[in-house]
């Protein structure tokens, strides 16, 4: 058989000579030459000098902004090293002040504006190197799987096994907005899940969840943050009702971990109270806790804590038995002061998503396995 196009061998001499050559045989060899480029003696002590006058010049700024007067004992103990001076991250074009420390590395701590990358959640030290990284780092999108999109909003589920940089870089963030964050680094036992919000430049980061990959766990959150940035828009209504999507598919009931911040715990109050406003407000004939239970994926505890907040849980003074008060009239009126906000609200049937599923050695060890990420709360009376 004849063939209209020429058969080309896999090695080509004279492209492999030209590989072989600098910068690809494009220049000469004069031109290719950087035996001038080579320090001298003379360059090597200038840039020493240089160096030293740096450290020194920033060693007395540090003296400078040192405070004077009386010194904190008891947070010296919990802290090693200098303090943070990070009062700002820039992020995704704000300038967001801080509200807690975070223990970032020393290097990174010691000027007052942090500057991290919204995508691959880089940290970096100065302007100047957040714009190169910014010119060439290839992540769009967080790493892992986008297993919901609904208009602009995406969520993707990420493996702290998998993504361990990612992950870690992501708690290092959460610390600076949540005082009772304590776990940093070991996130292997851990899923992880960020909303981002979509648009031609790619999914900027808005909020997250994480939650515990073993399924003895009974709580559905281990740590749940919306950036202060996108705060006031519902996020953070949308992320706790994901979670409990997650967990009604699993065929579960979960909580959060506890203790809850205080903006947490106001978020799942209103959250607890509007879910069983919109279960009640068509409720006619009796149902139980359990069967709301099953029903939401909350827990028994949750539940009772919502009616509570709808005033709906009545005990009688005699029999000291409890039940419910249905006032449909206030879950309208409580459902509607939630509805006229246009908040974006979950759509169940855009998930695409399979529980994760752990293997047998994997699952004894993180059965055993305590894992705390909330801390306890501290009493100031210690």
């Amino acid at each position: 058989p004849s063939y209209t196009t020429p058969f080309y061998s896999f090695h080509d001499r004279e492209v492999d000579e030209l590989k072989s050559k600098p910068y690809g045989g494009i220049l000469s060899e004069a031109d290719a030459d950087t035996s001038r480029t080579l320090p001298t003696q003379a360059d090597r002590e200038k840039f020493e000098a240089a160096r030293r006058s740096a450290e020194e010049d920033w060693q007395r700024k540090v003296m400078e902004s040192e405070p004077v007067g009386e010194v904190n004992h008891r947070a010296s103990q919990k802290v090693s090293g200098p303090p943070s001076k990070i009062k700002w991250i820039n992020f995704g074009g704000y300038e967001i002040e801080t509200w807690y420390a975070a223990p970032y590395p020393e290097e990174y701590s010691r000027n007052k504006v942090l500057y991290i990358c919204e995508f691959c959640l880089k940290y970096m030290n100065s302007d100047f190197v957040a714009w190169r990284h910014k010119l060439k780092c290839p992540a769009k999108h967080p790493p892992g799987d986008e297993i919901y999109r609904e208009g602009s909003v995406s969520i993707y589920e990420v493996d702290g096994r998998k993504n361990p940089v990612y992950c870690q870089n992501l708690c290092l963030l959460a610390k600076l907005f949540l005082g009772s964050k304590t776990l940093y680094y070991d996130v292997e036992p851990f899923l992880f899940y960020v909303m981002t919000e979509y648009d031609d430049l790619g999914c900027h980061f808005v909020g997250y969840f994480s939650k515990e990959k073993r399924p003895s766990s009974s709580n559905n959150v281990s740590c749940i943050l919306t950036l202060p940035i996108h705060q006031r828009k519902g996020y953070g209504n949308l992320l706790i009702d994901f979670s409990y999507l997650l967990t009604r598919v699993e065929k579960k009931t979960g909580s959060p971990e506890k203790p809850l911040s205080d903006m947490g715990l106001v978020s799942y109050r209103n959250y607890w109270r509007l879910v069983l406003s919109y279960q009640l407000r068509d409720q006619k004939s009796p149902v139980s806790i359990a069967e709301l239970s099953d029903r939401t994926g909350m827990t028994a505890d949750d539940i009772v804590s919502g009616l509570e907040g709808l005033r709906a849980l009545v005990r009688d003074p005699v029999t000291k038995t409890y039940a419910l008060r249905l006032n449909y009239s206030y879950f309208e009126e409580y459902i509607k002061s939630w509805e006229i906000k246009g908040y974006v609200k979950l759509n169940p049937d855009a998930l695409v998503w399979t529980p994760y599923v752990m293997g047998r050695s994997n699952q004894s060890h993180y059965d055993r396995a305590q894992l705390h990420t909330v801390a306890p709360r501290e009493d100031p009376n210690d």
